[in-house]
Parts: structure tokens; C-alpha cells; sequence
């Protein structure tokens, strides 16, 4: 039986609405002991001194405190290390090692033993044989026999590139029972999510940040009293109690606390008389963060926990505010971030069903799990009527989001395998389980990652299409006042994995996606959550971790000054560090609805950000209850709204109608020919120093989907989380600079700019794509995003038919290090080097591609290896074959060797698509790339 059936079935019984009785929901008491929470956790420091130090974390390992899991735990680095000063030198008996006892144990199988007099020299002692050691849950910690070495401190060390945890470390001294470690000062070489503060404080009272209340508050009643509310007698009594914080030191404590409480009730009398809260209704959601916190998992039906609900809060102006549910009598699930009609009579949001077993299952073959577990698209009124169900089928779908044209956008794990994305492909997953493509970085069986991007459909859930053709995750649309559709997507291309979360605009119909922000910026991390502000050209978007669930810092964005880095954010919680990047903060604001740049609502957490780790249902380090909902303005200033003691809740939005944006039009030809054309106008705009006439054409690199789920597997390239890639071809760059091409539509593409020889003058670090039928126009290549095209001559390009793409070299489509660049060194390598043992190059009896790329890559001491990854971004004549030595050897003539022009062509184009060893993650999908040559024929040259 279908959900939707069953829920018609519920609300029979339940009757017409399921709506349940309004109750009161929040107490003065409630306020107050929220505001004593505020002044614990937000301080203007508190984004400093959130930060755990390496000497905190370091402590755990030496407290006396065993649990089976980890004591300290560092971040994933080169020969990470712990270290304890025992405080005089001694002659060291043993180190009992207590391991932390679950599934990550094995990585300290090799972990090294050093000591030192002075902890400026180490001497090695000790290198474990590799076996796996326990500890705590088979009372075999693992001994290490010292003999009496002489030393002060010491030190714990792996070998290799990984994270370091250990649950406890014993230091016994010759001739004494007694742990000689305990509680003495450690520190260690990096802190991570999983660090913790292990020093206790002595207990003192509360400091009542009474002074910064009043400041913020009566910076509020400035900005107030331009918008006409009349709070003039509160703005007094704020000056007054300014004049009263003049107290004897040893004011009693109940003194201090009462003039704080005047302050905060005060503030909050004004905040609630604010002439823009123009609504009495705030519809929310309740639910528990999933279990596996990280930036796509939160996202899986499977992860979810259960309880909540979707619920309206009423009169939270009023001393008296009350709380209904509109889902009261669905089975047990999740709901998730909601949207309300233009008209602000419905409500579109996703729902999973919660299956207790299925976070323990295979979830790769997802045939295993049940329907209803993913998230799925539903609408109904405001009252909890007409419901309907809106999408179906073993997909997760959610952030559904209302378009001026009576569409639905919304993100959704259809994108699947396929080469080239088209309505078919997507219509398809709507009769059938259709298999997903993955992320590079991450999963196994248990833990798939499914990739996600934006969808559009109509209003009934049908004429289903891919929004967008992007080969990686795409995070929280929303629709902008000029009616394009924000969001974020992941562009990790032959980079580092980490930040990259940028954010972006597209229209509607899936044309023209451009960068807004971010596409080089490393803090923050993420930008998620992004909304424009009514009545401005600014955005608001929560600074996000990457290996945790939403939340962060608030973020006010102005693109007139920039599109990267630092400079064109307003920290508005300058009090929460950007998580991860910056450290990992004590409380965290995330889901912000702007009422204009200065008034929000927002969730706020007073717990930290849970950490990157598959956890039960139940772990404290995940609670349930975090988040509630709150009103936020630019002055700091925090009230409470609405909060459950079981419950998160998050997602705030005002019931309102609201102004629909401008419907742009539609300019896809869903059925019409699968291609589209790029038109370049100038490709030196962006390219400084590069004289014109140099770039003589374009290569077009496309990027395949990955299609199973396992983390580094297969490993394509230098980093193992490499980017499938396929070349397409090149197009002709004309005298002027431009460029006019065909291209298959619905595939995800990048640029290098080639100079007269084939060497990439410069690279794209990100994506694009056309539509069917769509023309998409660049300026030039990196050039500044707020400049304009020029207004004449056109671009001599433009004045002719669209070019063909000339093919790349063989073995470039599929690409193929066997098949591209195998030839030219059995042509002229093999014979030379394998006659030679002690040669890198030797094979016995003939050179194989495997020994072959491995040996290409260690030359010049991994000279290529350095080029081909993990540079943010590239700059004009920054690419690896210009640089390469490899490259610069063989065009010298290595012991006479003279390689064609062909051949040149063939290593040029293996190294400047970043040395791969092959561009599919599997055989069938290297059989998909043949087919689909063979399909787009007509567009290529002969």
C-alpha cells in the first residue's frame, strides 16, 4: 500500500483535520533559564575560546578515565603524535596502551614509542609488530617494556598519514606501582571534531553579562525607533539600569542576577514590538537530527530518527504563545524542511518513515530498504487537510521549494548513472529503482552516499526533469526576489575534498548556473541555507561544517564586494567560529529567515555541533533536543520563541502570503535535439600576463558520475578520490579570443585554454553545463564575475556556425592510460629501460602500464604526482605538462628519443587532465562512454 493511501486511511480515523489542541508552551521561567544559558555560551570571546587547545584534548589520554573509546583524537595528518611530561627525568619501567575498542582500533596497529630528556630530541624505543590491541574491553592493554630507559617525556606516534586516538596511556617508573602519567601535562599535534575539554574548572558564580546586554538592546531601540515602534519607556529603563551596574564587589548574587533579568525582559519587550514582525504565525518543524551527522548523510531517510512533527506556533507576541501540530497521527518518521504557498495557505515539505533496523542494513542495494524510509515530496493546507503525496519510489526527495511558475524545485537522488542527463533519464526513476551515483570521498555498503541535485516538476508531482546536470551534491534552494533559484554544490575537481561548498544561482528551467560565492574560499566551509533578503541585494547563509549536520555561524553576504574570501561577509554571530575551518564551537545557529537585514528567524543550538561518526540513536553527543526556535537581530540580540525539552525544534517560517517573484520563462527543448553550445567571447579576459594570440584552442574535459559507493574505489588518480573525466574534444579559438562550439547537453563540463603547442595555459575548477537547445555565453576565462561583456565588435566566433569538436587523441575517450599513453613509451621506452634491473622503468618481460604510470609518476621526486592535485585553483601557465620535468625531458630528446607530434599530444593530454590512470569507475561505464561516442557522432568532426 502506498504512503499516501495509508495516511488518507489514518485521517479517517483520526478525522478530517489532524490537527491537535493549542496548549501554552512557554513560561517565564523557560525564558530566563534560556537567558541564563545565553550568558554562559554567548560571549563575544566565546568564538576564541570555543576552540579545544591541543593541552586540553592531551589530557584525556593521561585522566585515569578508560571508557573503551578514545581519550584524545587528532586530525587526519602526517605522522600524527601524543606526548606526556612526566615532569623529571626517571627511569622508565612499561607504558600499558589502552586502545579504544570498536571498528577503528586497527589504525594504531603500528604505532612507534618515542622518548626524549628535553622534548626537543626523540629517540625511538618501540614499533608494534602490526597486531591489533584492545584494552579496556578484554583487559589486554598493550604492554611496551622500556628496561629502564631515561627519559622525561613521552611520546606516541603514527607512522603515515591518518587520525590518532587512544582511550588511556600508563607510564610505570622502575621499582613503583604507581601510573606516573596520571594527570600530568600532555599535549598532541592537532585537535579535531572529536576533541574534547578534559581539564575540570573550579565552580565560581555566574558573571552576568548585564553591560553587553544593555548594549546590544539599546543599539535595538535605535534601529526600532526608525522603523516607528513606539519603545521609548523601554529605551529608558535601559539607560536607567546602565546607571545602575555601578554594585559593590561583593553584591549579592541574586542582586546581579535580578538586574540582568530587568535588562533581557526588557530587550525582549522591544523585539517582539517590531513593526516588520507583521505575523502572528510561525509554522516549524520538530525533529531529531540524524544519526550520522555530515553534511549529506543528514539528508538520507535511513539516518533519520523518529518523533516530531510538522507544528504552527501562535502568539508568540503575547505572554501567553501556543503550539499546534498539523501531522499529529502520522506514523513515526522525520519531516524536513518545509515551504509555504505564495498564497501562505499550503505547505510543501518532505517525510520518511522511521524502520528501527534499516541504519544497520546494506543500504547499497537499496531495493532492501522500504519505500516510505526515503524522504518523499508531500503538500496539504495549513489546517493538516489534502494531503498529498506528491513523489515516490526508492529516491530520497526533499527541500521542495515553490517556483513563481507553479512549479516545484527541489533536490532529489534521481540524477543516477546515466552519462548525460535528460528528461527521460528522470522520468524514468518515476516507474523504476533506478541505481544511484555516489560521491568520490566517502561510503561503503552500510553507508552509501547518493549523490543529490536539483529537480523541477509540476505541481502534481509529474513532467519530472533534471534542474541541473552537475556530477556532485547540490544543497537547500531557495528562490530569490528576481526569481533565479540559490544554492549550494560541492566543486571539488581535482582538489582537495574539504571546503568548496560555494554557493550559486540558476533559472528555473535549469539554464545559466553562475557562481555567487565561495568557489576558492576555505572559511567558511560551507555555505548552506542561503536566502535572499527581502528589499535587498543581500544574502543571509549559514557558515556549515562539512563532517557534521547543518549549523554555524550566521552570515550576511554582499556580492558588491566580492565573490571571495573575507571581505564581503557580515559575521552577524561573530561569537560562533565558521566550524571546522576555524574550530568547533560550544553552540551553534543555523535554518535563518530573514525579515529583513537586520531581523531573523532562527534555530539556535545551546549543545555543540555533533560529531562525524555512525552513532546510536541515543548518544549524548547527538541529543535530540538541541535546537529551538528563536528571533535573532544584527545587534546580537537572542529571544526565545518557542522550544521543546524532547525535541529539536527548526525550520521557523512566517505565515504569510508573500510576494511571488517575476516566472521567468522557459527556454528548454526538453524534446528536441540533447545538445547545446557554448559561446566564449574573449578567452584572455581573466588570463593576466598571457599575450594575446597564444591560446589557439579549447580542450572540453567532461565528467562522468561515479557509480558505486565505495570510499577511494577504484583509485583513478594521484588522490584517489579523483574525478572521472572524459576529453571531448577541442573547439578553434579565433583571433579575438572567442570561441563558438556544439556540445552534448546534460553533461557536466570544464575548459583548458591550449597554447599553439596543446599545453593548458589554464584550467577550470568547476563545472558547467548547457540544457537542450540552451546557448550559455561566458566573458572570458577566470575573469572578474561582476564584469560586463563588451557592447561591440561582436566576437568574430559568433559570426559563423557552431564548431565541431575535433576528437581528442585515442584512449582519451575513454581515458585510458593504458590506451593514450602506453603506446608512445612501448614505442620508445620498453626496450631501453627494460633491459636495465635496477631501472624504475624495467619490467620483465615488457614494460605494463600499472609499473609504467607508477614509475612516470615518482620521477623527478613525484614531481607530476605534485602537479596533478590539491591546488585550489590554477592560474595562467600554472598546469602540470607546462611544468613538468617528465614533459621537459622528453621534448629535449632523452637519449635521442624524438617524439612525434601525435605522441607529444597524447602525454600533454594525460598530464594536463591531472595523470589519471584511467576516467571510469567501472568496465560497464567504460562500455557507457563508447555508446555514448557513438551517439553524439554527429556533433564531432570526422
Amino acid at each position: 500500500m502506498r504512503l499516501l493511501s495509508a495516511l488518507v486511511l489514518l485521517a479517517a480515523v483520526l478525522g478530517s483535520s489532524g490537527v491537535h489542541t493549542a496548549a501554552e508552551v512557554l513560561s517565564p521561567s523557560q525564558v530566563e533559564a534560556d537567558w541564563l544559558r545565553q550568558n554562559e555560551l554567548r560571549t563575544a570571546s566565546s568564538a576564541a575560546s570555543a576552540t579545544i587547545t591541543p593541552e586540553e584534548d592531551a589530557a584525556g589520554g593521561c585522566d585515569g578515565v578508560k571508557t573503551g573509546k578514545w581519550g584524545f583524537h587528532t586530525l587526519a595528518e602526517t605522522n600524527p603524535w601524543w606526548q606526556v611530561d612526566l615532569g623529571a627525568v626517571a627511569s622508565l619501567d612499561r607504558l600499558l596502551i589502552y586502545n579504544r575498542c570498536d571498528e577503528f582500533a586497527p589504525r594504531n596497529r603500528a604505532i612507534i614509542v618515542l622518548v626524549s630528556d628535553d622534548a626537543a630530541t626523540w629517540r625511538q624505543v618501540y614499533q608494534h609488530d602490526g597486531t591489533v590491541f584492545y584494552g579496556q574491553s578484554d583487559g589486554k592493554p598493550l604492554l611496551v617494556t622500556l628496561a629502564g630507559q631515561q627519559a622525561r617525556y613521552v611520546r606516541l606516534e603514527l607512522p603515515g598519514s591518518s587520525y590518532f586516538h587512544l582511550d588511556e596511556v600508563e607510564v610505570f617508573a622502575a621499582g613503583s606501582p604507581a601510573n606516573i602519567a596520571l594527570g600530568k601535562p600532555a599535549t598532541q599535534s592537532s585537535v579535531s571534531q572529536w576533541s574534547e575539554r578534559h581539564t575540570g574548572t573550579a565552580a565560581r558564580a555566574p558573571a552576568y553579562r548585564t553591560v553587553e546586554a544593555i548594549e546590544r538592546g539599546l543599539r535595538l531601540a535605535e534601529h526600532l525607533k526608525l522603523l516607528g515602534a513606539e519603545i521609548a519607556s523601554e529605551a529608558e529603563v535601559l539607560r536607567r539600569l546602565s546607571g545602575e551596574l555601578e554594585q559593590p564587589a561583593d553584591a549579592a548574587e541574586e542582586v546581579r542576577r535580578n538586574l540582568y533579568f530587568d535588562a533581557r525582559q526588557t530587550i525582549r519587550s522591544m523585539a517582539l514590538a517590531n513593526p516588520l514582525l507583521d505575523f502572528d504565525q510561525i509554522l516549524f518543524v520538530k525533529r531529531a537530527p540524524p544519526m550520522f551527522p555530515h553534511m549529506s548523510d543528514q539528508y538520507y531517510g535511513w539516518w533519520q530518527r523518529p518523533g516530531g512533527g510538522i507544528w504552527i506556533l501562535e502568539g508568540f507576541k503575547t505572554g501567553s504563545p501556543q503550539a499546534r501540530s498539523i501531522t499529529e497521527g502520522w506514523p513515526d518518521g522525520n519531516f524536513l524542511r518545509p515551504d509555504l504557498s505564495y498564497d501562505g495557505r499550503k505547505v510543501l515539505f518532505a517525510y520518511s518513515r522511521f524502520y528501527p533496523e534499516v541504519a544497520m542494513v546494506e543500504k547499497a542495494g537499496k531495493e532492501k530498504v522500504p519505500e516510505d524510509c526515503f524522504f518523499h515530496l508531500f503538500e496539504m493546507n495549513l489546517d493538516g487537510t489534502g494531503i498529498r503525496q506528491l513523489t515516490h519510489g526508492r529516491y530520497d526527495d526533499f527541500d521542495g521549494r515553490y517556483l513563481p511558475n507553479g512549479e516545484i524545485v527541489f533536490l532529489s537522488t534521481r540524477k543516477g548513472q546515466a552519462i548525460q542527463t535528460t528528461k527521460v533519464g528522470t522520468m524514468a526513476t518515476c516507474s523504476g529503482t533506478m541505481p544511484d551515483s555516489y560521491v568520490r570521498c566517502g561510503g561503503d555498503n552500510f553507508r552509501p552516499v547518493p549523490v543529490f541535485t536539483l529537480h523541477v516538476m509540476d505541481a502534481d508531482g509529474g513532467e519530472m526533469r533534471p534542474m541541473s546536470a552537475f556530477e556532485n551534491f547540490e544543497w537547500q534552494p531557495s528562490v530569490a526576489a528576481d526569481g533565479r533559484v540559490l544554492f549550494a554544490r560541492w566543486d571539488y575537481i581535482d582538489r582537495f575534498n574539504g571546503p568548496y561548498m560555494s554557493l550559486w544561482s540558476t533559472n528555473p528551467d535549469g539554464t545559466n548556473p553562475q557562481l555567487i560565492y565561495g568557489n576558492y574560499t576555505e572559511r567558511p566551509q560551507c555555505a548552506f541555507e542561503a536566502r535572499a533578503v527581502p528589499g535587498s541585494q543581500k544574502v543571509v547563509f549559514t557558515a556549515s561544517a562539512h563532517h557534521s549536520n547543518e549549523g554555524g555561524s550566521l552570515v550576511l553576504l554582499d556580492r558588491t564586494k566580492g565573490t571571495e574570501g573575507e571581505a564581503p561577509l557580515e559575521r552577524l554571530t561573530p561569537e560562533v567560529c565558521f566550524p571546522e575551518t576555524e574550530g568547533w564551537p560550544t553552540h551553534f545557529y543555523a535554518n535563518p529567515y530573514p525579515i529583513s537585514e537586520d531581523f531573523f528567524l532562527v534555530s539556535w543550538s545551546d549543545r555543540p555541533l555533533p560529531p562525524h561518526s555512525r552513532l546510536s540513536i541515543d548518544d549524548p553527543r547527538n541529543p535530540a533536543n538541541a535546537q529551538g526556535i528563536y528571533l535573532y537581530d544584527r545587534f546580537g540580540n537572542l529571544e526565545l520563541l518557542y522550544r521543546d525539552a524532547e525535541i529539536s525544534s527548526m525550520y521557523p517560517l512566517p505565515v504569510r502570503p508573500r510576494l511571488r517573484p517575476p516566472a521567468l520563462p522557459d527556454t528548454v527543448v526538453w524534446d528536441g535535439p540533447q545538445e547545446g553550445r557554448f559561446l566564449l567571447q574573449d578567452v584572455y579576459r581573466g588570463l593576466p600576463g598571457v599575450e594575446r594570440g597564444t591560446v589557439k584552442r579549447l580542450r572540453i574535459v567532461a565528467v562522468p558520475p561515479k557509480t558505486q559507493p565505495h570510499m577511494n574505489n577504484p583509485v583513478l588518480g594521484v588522490s584517489k578520490e579523483d574525478p572521472g573525466k572524459f576529453v571531448l574534444g577541442t573547439a578553434p579559438v579565433e583571433a579575438d579570443g572567442s570561441a563558438f562550439f556544439r556540445v552534448p547537453s546534460g553533461v557536466p563540463v570544464l575548459f583548458q585554454a591550449l597554447d599553439a603547442e596543446g599545453l593548458a595555459v589554464q584550467t577550470m575548477r568547476s563545472l558547467t553545463y548547457v540544457q537542450p537547445g540552451q546557448t550559455l555565453s561566458c566573458i572570458g576565462c577566470h575573469e572578474s564575475r561582476e564584469a560586463a561583456p563588451a557592447a561591440s565588435p561582436p566576437p568574430l566566433a559568433a559570426l559563423r556556425e557552431p564548431s565541431r569538436l575535433a576528437p581528442g587523441p585515442a584512449g582519451s575517450w575513454p581515458l585510458s592510460f593504458a590506451e593514450l599513453v602506453q603506446p608512445v613509451l612501448d614505442r620508445h621506452c620498453t626496450g631501453c629501460h627494460a633491459a636495465k634491473e635496477a631501472d624504475p622503468l624495467a619490467a620483465a618481460p615488457d614494460l605494463t602500464p600499472a609499473k609504467a604510470y607508477d614509475a612516470l609518476m615518482t620521477y623527478a621526486d613525484g614531481d607530476l604526482e605534485k602537479l596533478a592535485f590539491e591546488k585550489p585553483r590554477s592560474f595562467p601557465g600554472d598546469c602540470p605538462a607546462a611544468q613538468s620535468r617528465l614533459l621537459a625531458l622528453l621534448r629535449e630528446g632523452h637519449e635521442g628519443v624524438r617524439l612525434e607530434e601525435p605522441e607529444l599530444e597524447r602525454l600533454v593530454t594525460w598530464m594536463d587532465t591531472y595523470a589519471q590512470r584511467q576516467g571510469h569507475f567501472s568496465p560497464e561505464q567504460e562500455q557507457q562512454l563508447r555508446e555514448f561516442r557513438r551517439a553524439v557522432a554527429a556533433m564531432m568532426e570526422e
